[in-house]
């Protein structure tokens, strides 16, 4: 029955956050190439919370996300597992926009189909890095996100994400791939690999790892 109630507590508050971040407007020169802002995905009563730096790469490749989630799933003996991403809305380069001056920042110029009302073609914007400063604005949802859900154990994806993540939770010590550190309320954070570069070995360092943190003596 508590696992019940804090689980409607959870949905509630996430619905509440979500549509927050749908009607944010921090990074206005983004809106215009932005359908929807990514959100998080999975069990809401997480003990691993997975955070990506951007869904780019995520939607790029569903099946390596899938694969990843299955192996910790797998080697953790939970499915309690939760994946999101540090940035909402995805920077793209876009050589057609760049060159038309005559649109206003706040429309949209892609359509339901994902089509740009520019060319009438498919969007050809090409995903880009986001800047310090889209992160920066994006980060209160990711900490709302943590906060509400309460995991275990969190995944760092990549050097920009476990850096703004654990200097944002106090912890400013040098980290490499595999370093395990604990916040001021005993949750795990592990640095990894982005998804891109995250492979096999990798993943094996990260079980082992965890194990220890966990179970240091």
């Amino acid at each position: 029955m508590v696992s019940d109630g804090r689980r409607e507590q959870n949905i509630r508050l996430i619905i509440e956050m979500e549509d927050r971040i749908a009607q944010c407007k921090r990074c206005k020169s983004l809106l215009s190439c932005i359908r929807k802002p990514s959100m998080g995905k999975g069990d809401l009563e997480p003990d691993i919370i997975l955070i990506f730096e951007n869904e780019s790469q995520t939607a790029q490749d569903p099946e390596k996300l899938l694969e990843l989630r299955e192996l910790i799933k797998s080697e953790f003996n939970t499915s309690k597992i939760y994946h999101t991403f540090m940035v909402r809305c995805q920077p793209k380069a876009c050589a057609i926009r760049s060159n038309t001056s005559c649109y206003l920042e706040n429309n949209k110029l892609i359509d339901r189909d994902y089509k740009c009302l520019l060319s009438g073609k498919s969007c050809e914007g090409i995903p880009v890095k986001p800047a310090d400063d889209n992160i920066i604005r994006c980060l209160p949802f990711l900490l709302e996100e943590l906060e509400i859900l309460d995991p275990r154990t969190v995944i760092l994806f990549g050097d920009r994400v476990s850096d703004f993540v654990l200097k944002t939770y106090g912890i400013f010590e040098e980290f490499n791939t595999g370093d395990a550190f604990y916040d001021s309320t005993g949750r795990l954070f592990i640095t990894v690999s982005s998804q891109e570069e995250f492979n096999i070995e990798e993943y094996h360092k990260l079980r082992d790892n965890i194990l220890i943190a966990e179970n240091p003596d």
